[in-house]
């Protein structure tokens, strides 16, 4: 599932794909060669997703030396159906706008993927809930981008999920 992700990521064109995992998980992912494509390990099982983004981000600045413009764009694994389009209509929101946290939404509801600027990483750092805390503290910043796929909605979380996705 996280392949078909990345895979979608890269194919909306965007300049890099940060893929934060557990050391045992690398092989196991069906990750593509690309060299867009970076991974970032997290092994303490104990983390959070916030942790994990943490990470992406410093191994992003790490490669790219990040400016505080730039755009960040988060999406979870276990959300194979988000079409490259979505992606790519998120990332031109930003690019617009870069000062503002861009969010897909369908139907009203908010959902994947989410593009914020680096320079709020230091808002991150004192966030101790998920990331949904961001724009509930910059709530005159977001922009959200209207969807009409539902998919930006749904993620995998039981085998249920996934043979309803499947189907």
């Amino acid at each position: 599932m996280a392949g078909h992700v990345v895979r979608t990521m890269l194919a909306a064109d965007l300049t890099a794909v940060v893929v934060v995992t557990r050391t045992e998980l690398v092989a196991k992912l069906d990750l593509p060669e690309d060299d867009r494509m970076i991974v970032a390990i997290n092994d303490d099982s104990t983390s959070q997703m916030m942790d994990s983004i943490r990470l992406g981000i410093a191994r992003l600045d790490d490669v790219f030396r990040l400016s505080r413009d730039a755009g960040v764009l988060v999406t979870p694994a276990d959300m194979p159906k988000v079409p490259a389009d979505a992606f790519r209509r998120c990332a031109d929101a930003f690019r617009r706008d870069p000062s503002r946290i861009v969010i897909a939404t369908c139907a009203g509801k908010r959902g994947h993927p989410m593009v914020f600027p680096a320079a709020l990483r230091e808002t991150l750092d004192t966030m101790s809930g998920g990331l949904n805390e961001l724009p509930g503290r910059r709530a005159g910043e977001v922009r959200e981008v209207a969807y009409e796929d539902a998919a930006i909605l749904k993620d995998v979380d039981t085998p249920e999920d996934y043979e309803h996705l499947a189907r």
